[in-house]
């Protein structure tokens, strides 16, 4: 043979090899390229929203947005900030829950949930018509603030002008107060000292004490609420500072002013309580003995006097001679913000009536409660 014959043989069969190798790693890279694109999220750490079981979009542990038709239960921009857990909270969302309900089991109250986290009822409608029709009726003025703490919804009847505040003032007060005791600025075991600047005759047991008696912030504050003691809460004042409880309850979003006349209104105590609850939620040690001593105080004539006696009542109230006011937490089925204020009334009347507000209110919420657990049963 030739040698051009022995050439082409020899420069074909290389061709042939160079086509095979080529061909190989062709599917080598097709092959090495399937796999990566199947196993992506592996080997990023990312994974699929449908892995968690999730829709695409949503976020795990996610809540319902707590909205109120433009009242944001706060009424300012620290909700959200009070609305975060802390490391050491017991939050959990509820096992098996559709709606994303979330909530903390708290040492005395169980299973409650986290504010605006339950869909919404749709029936405060009826419920403003309720208060409005009973209210509407009674002798004197009547102002009503409602807020159902598991779907953040409100209602507002009479509520967002000046009522005297009388010794509903003592929460916003004692909130300044727990408020820096878990910042660490006060401790409960601090000692306050009675003094005759903090002298006010009425309610509470203090003013029977002599001057430089010496009480803990435990204490002066228990008696500030179980007995709405008028000095002790001087005595907080004296600790905490009348412009840091007027400038709380702006930043809450209040509606009046807390000047020297001493005026509030039902929207801006339940805006206090909602920020109550919220604080209790985060941090049941520090702001559960506020609870605590708001559900044993004296009196026991207005928002629970016709409840059942198994639901707990976290309130304070507030006493003038043509005044009765009360506000508080009822632990019910949706724990509930109720605030009343009332003016130019019969006091005996008016602890009667706001009674038999509450009972009408608190079994109208049980009814529609009932068909929206706050917790996935």
């Amino acid at each position: 043979m030739s040698k051009y014959h022995f050439k082409n043989q020899r420069m074909y069969r290389r061709r042939r090899t160079l086509v095979a190798v080529i061909s190989v790693l062709s599917v080598l890279a097709i092959v090495m390229a399937a796999y990566l694109l199947l196993n992506s999220d592996s080997i990023t750490g990312v994974k699929s929203p449908w892995d968690s079981g999730q829709p695409a979009g949503s976020s795990a542990g996610s809540s319902l947005p707590g909205t109120d038709s433009g009242n944001t239960a706060s009424g300012s921009s620290s909700v959200s900030g009070d609305s975060t857990q802390s490391p050491a909270d017991t939050t959990a969302a509820a096992p098996g829950s559709q709606s994303g309900n979330k909530g903390v089991t708290t040492a005395q109250h169980g299973y409650l949930p986290e504010f605006g986290t339950v869909e919404k009822s749709g029936k405060m409608d009826e419920l403003k018509k309720l208060i409005t029709d009973y209210t509407s009726k009674l002798s004197g003025k009547y102002g009503v603030t409602y807020i159902d703490l598991a779907t953040g919804e409100m209602v507002n009847v009479n509520d967002q002008i000046e009522y005297i505040a009388a010794s509903t003032s003592k929460l916003p007060i004692n909130m300044v107060l727990f408020k820096d005791i878990e910042a660490g600025k006060v401790t409960f075991d601090e000692k306050l000292v009675y003094k005759q600047e903090d002298m006010e005759p009425g309610t509470g047991i203090i003013q029977s004490s002599a001057y430089g008696t010496e009480y803990t912030v435990r204490k002066t504050s228990e008696l500030s609420i179980k007995k709405s003691d008028n000095c002790g809460v001087n005595m907080i004042i004296r600790r905490v500072g009348i412009e840091n409880v007027r400038q709380y309850l702006v930043d809450l979003g209040g509606k009046v002013y807390y000047g020297k006349t001493h005026r509030s209104c039902p929207y801006d105590m339940a805006l206090v309580a909602k920020d109550l609850y919220i604080h209790y939620l985060n941090n049941e040690t520090v702001f559960g003995e506020l609870i605590n001593n708001m559900e044993n105080t004296n009196w026991s004539d207005r928002i629970d006097a016709k409840l059942p006696q198994e639901v707990k009542v976290a309130h304070k109230i507030g006493n003038q001679t043509k005044t009765a006011n009360d506000v508080g937490i009822v632990f019910a089925k949706h724990p509930y913000v109720l605030s009343v204020m009332t003016d130019n009334v019969d006091f005996g009347t008016a602890c009667n009536n706001i009674a038999g507000l509450s009972k009408k209110i608190y079994e109208f919420q049980e009814a529609y409660a009932a068909n929206m657990p706050v917790q996935a049963q």
